[in-house]
């Protein structure tokens, strides 16, 4: 069902360049709710945006809604908003939330009056807005990234969100997806100005846990000694696969996931002359994870501490 809602970026696109004055007509909404009314937005500075090749559409409620109903947002997190346009989306989290955060556009009337509106919310001290390139941004301080951009200034932007943002941030993109980085999660809020349906994109993203890893375990009383452990992992941002060995026979992983920082997989193979299989997860720190083992199959379940360290990076 997700994933059937990914094939329609050209006619939003088009929907994207040439609406903006029905676009600028629904965004005149009550403010009841979100503070963020739409006034000030004088033809001038939307052409600005034009002129600069950002298009300024402003998201609607439903579509803010979504997006931090995804991301959860609460005064300890930060948030960032690519292409701020008026300043809605930032405002609104540190007025509902208690969040901190900044915006950043091209267009200099539209950072002024994302400020301006920050100030009348009482929220400047906590939201604010900037005149900068959203590709030379450093965005490695969001806990939470929004964006409403052209889908292949989306794709553009793929590699540096991967690789600066820490791990387990959330991102919220209004109507465009980030190609074969599978979104975690899509909903759809309801009709924009033009008849078609606004979706919002939800990822968390992933640790990088791609190269080598080391491990010892024991496992007392059910096998003696320390056992040494090996695993290679590839990953395609939050997919992963690999294999353990263990100086015997290598065993695949299987049921390998990735959430965040969370890891876990399932390797079966035999141990001493038994088949077991081992359960993992853990909490990726770095080059250092920490959790459990739970050994099952032909002897009684158990779970044992397991602390693995990555002893070579791949990327």
């Amino acid at each position: 069902m997700l994933q059937s809602i990914t094939g329609r970026p050209a006619r939003r696109y088009i929907r994207f360049r040439h609406l903006h004055a029905a676009a600028a007509l629904a965004a005149v909404f009550t403010f009841a709710a979100h503070n963020v009314a739409a006034q000030d937005v004088t033809p001038e500075i939307e052409n600005r945006s034009d002129q600069l090749d950002v298009p300024f559409v402003p998201s609607t409620n439903a579509v803010l809604d979504a997006m931090f109903e995804f991301a959860k947002p609460t005064k300890d997190d930060y948030v960032m908003d690519l292409g701020s346009g008026d300043g809605r989306i930032v405002n609104y989290a540190a007025s509902k939330f208690g969040a901190s955060g900044h915006g950043i556009d091209l267009n200099e009337g539209l950072v002024k009056i994302a400020n301006a509106r920050a100030k009348s919310a009482g929220v400047a001290d906590r939201a604010k807005f900037y005149v900068r390139d959203l590709f030379k941004e450093d965005i490695s301080k969001a806990s939470i990234l929004t964006m409403y951009l052209l889908p292949e200034v989306v794709l553009q932007l793929r590699p540096k969100l991967f690789s600066d943002l820490r791990p387990g941030s959330r991102i919220a993109s209004h109507d465009y997806h980030m190609g074969d980085w599978r979104f975690d999660d899509a909903k759809v809020v309801g009709s924009h100005t033009g008849g078609e349906e606004d979706i919002v994109y939800y990822w968390k993203v992933p640790a990088k846990v791609a190269g080598i890893w080391d491990w010892k375990v024991e496992f007392a009383p059910y096998f003696q000694g320390v056992r040494e452990y090996k695993a290679l992992i590839s990953q395609r941002w939050q997919d992963i696969e690999g294999r353990v060995d263990t100086g015997v026979l290598p065993m695949r992983m299987h049921d390998a996931k990735l959430d965040g920082t969370r890891i876990s997989f399932s390797v079966t193979g035999e141990v001493e002359e038994r088949v077991v299989r081992h359960d993992f997860v853990g909490t990726v720190n770095g080059n250092r994870i920490e959790g459990t083992v739970t050994l099952r199959g032909s002897v009684e379940t158990k779970t044992y501490p397991w602390s693995a360290y990555r002893t070579k990076a791949e990327n």
